[in-house]
């Protein structure tokens, strides 16, 4: 078990609600995509932050100049990697993980949410269209604006989000735990 509050302190994180990305800061695992979707959905998801946790593969300087320039250096944290606890509490605090890849064979990042009992938007090209079959999370293009439009879409029902981590964890638990 993962400690929320010792996490959102380390991190600065206060009590807001936060998307989480999982995973290397490279071109194909997409994290521009994902700012660049949630830089223009900022007025929509008020109040939401968005945590990027994983190394740098050159591409962090890129991605905290986005941020400044929309004025969001407040809202969007780089972590840097998380192993062990915090990385138990990372996925236990956030209200959704987004795997906004370009190209993936198959994302454990979704197993580890789902055993977290979050729901997930990934992108078509992560090679999991499961989830939407079992209403697990929402299946989004690979595109700024696809993936602006799946957080909008799925944020904005907390009730059904929560159902859908529910339903990713139950999938998991029954098909990927051995």
């Amino acid at each position: 078990e993962g400690d929320g509050n010792a996490f959102r302190n380390k991190y600065n994180l206060g009590s807001h609600p936060f998307i989480l990305f999982m995973g290397r800061l490279n071109h194909i695992k997409g994290p521009d995509l994902l700012l660049r979707a949630f830089c223009g959905a900022k007025e929509s998801l008020e109040g939401y932050h968005l945590v990027f946790a994983g190394p740098d593969s050159g591409m962090s300087v890129e991605l905290q100049n986005t941020a400044a320039q929309f004025s969001l250096q407040d809202r969007v944290h780089f972590v840097g990697y998380l192993g062990g606890e915090d990385k138990v509490a990372a996925y236990q605090e956030a209200k959704l993980l987004v795997i906004p890849s370009r190209q993936e064979a198959m994302s454990i990042v979704v197993l580890e949410a789902g055993i977290s009992g979050k729901p997930v938007l990934i992108t078509d090209q992560c090679g999991f269209n499961d989830i939407t079959t079992v209403n697990g999370g929402i299946v989004a293009p690979a595109s700024a604006e696809g993936i602006q439009k799946g957080l909008i879409e799925i944020l904005e029902d907390k009730g059904k989000m929560h159902c859908m981590g529910l339903n990713l964890k139950g999938y998991v638990e029954n098909n990927f735990t051995w």
